[in-house]
């Protein structure tokens, strides 16, 4: 003890160096953890970036002016698949009264292009927006989907008459729960959908219409090559209720008034198929002949022009498909140029 208070200030001394050969020996140790660490973040760039270098396309000049050319045609074909695709029309400026009459114009010309194409609709057809004309005012919120609606049922019908099927049996499209309060035959189950990904609305549709087989295909043609995109999804062809085919055969036991045309001479105007081919069919001059007794009269056998020649007695069919239209949203405007800041004038 003596010793330690003599030589105080060496005692004193070493414990602080010991203390703090400590401190450096745990410094040193945390430091050669973070240089390993260190080394082996560098390794692994290096490695990375013998592999970049090492690839077979380099990022040079060369490769960098085909990417741009690569970006600029996938651009391209954005422009061209957008192109097939319908775009969700913009209704800002839409109000009830503006609605009523695009409503009450579209219904109009939708009845006078049926009547136009000689396609039957059913008795005072209001196209699925009975509703909508009964009511004096619709929410302002749905009056957007309704005119969308509207759009595409007009294009769907268009298809329709341009095919001149016989009978449009009825149209279905997508619920709007504020305005659509009563639930039949006009609505489809199915919910129109949003596609956030590429802001596509998905709206489901459904049609009832009778015709032959020459109208279903041209009806198929007339929905591939519109300029909305339709995507059909389920066809459902049954036979028809078979009016048609009663109306172009009538009862040969039956006396025909004096002057009645052939109901089938009528079928045939309908096709574009003229007066003279008449004998060819059966049809005409050729045809039986009734007396007034009731007994048909032999009929004049028409002279063939081809050995096994036969017409096609082609019964109508009731088709139902189910369809949705896709239609993008329309591009977002380019952000206008920033005004230039006014600096203040020295006075």
């Amino acid at each position: 003890m003596a010793w330690i208070k003599r030589n105080l200030l060496f005692v004193v001394g070493l414990a602080v160096a010991v203390v703090l050969l400590g401190v450096g020996v745990f410094y040193l140790l945390g430091t050669m953890q973070e240089a390993e660490g260190a080394s082996a973040e560098l390794t692994a760039t290096n490695e990375k970036l013998d592999g970049l270098v090492k690839r077979p396309v380099y990022p040079n000049a060369k490769n960098i002016e085909a990417v741009k050319a690569d970006q600029q045609r996938v651009e391209a074909f954005k422009a061209r698949a957008r192109a097939r695709f319908g775009i969700i029309p913009k209704t800002e400026t839409l109000n009830n009264a503006s609605f009523k009459s695009l409503l009450e114009g579209t219904i109009l010309n939708l009845s006078r292009g049926a009547e136009r194409s000689g396609v039957k609709l059913p008795e005072k057809y209001d196209f699925t927006f009975g509703e909508q004309r009964r009511q004096l005012q619709l929410p302002e919120k749905a009056l957007p989907s309704l005119a969308l609606h509207l759009g595409d049922l007009a294009g769907i019908c268009q298809v329709l008459f341009d095919a001149k099927v016989h009978a449009l049996n009825g149209l279905r499209r997508p619920q709007v729960a504020s305005t659509d309060t009563t639930m039949g035959n006009d609505f489809v189950t199915k919910k129109a959908d949003t596609n956030a990904v590429v802001g596509a609305s998905i709206i489901p549709y459904e049609v009832s219409f009778e015709c032959f087989s020459t109208e279903l295909g041209a009806v198929l043609s007339g929905f591939l090559n519109a300029k909305e995109a339709y995507v059909l999804k389920t066809i459902n062809v049954e036979h028809g209720s078979g009016t048609d085919a009663a109306a172009a055969t009538p009862d040969p036991n039956a006396m025909a008034p004096a002057g009645a045309s052939d109901p089938r001479m009528a079928l045939m105007r309908r096709y574009g198929m003229n007066p003279g081919m008449a004998a060819r069919y059966g049809l005409g001059a050729g045809a039986p002949q009734v007396n007034p007794q009731g007994a048909a009269a032999p009929a004049t056998p028409a002279t063939p022009t081809k050995a096994g020649q036969t017409a096609l007695d082609e019964k109508p069919l009731r088709v139902t498909i189910a369809l949705e239209v896709v239609k993008l949203a329309p591009p977002a405007l380019a952000a206008a140029p920033a005004a230039p800041a006014k600096t203040p004038s020295n006075r």
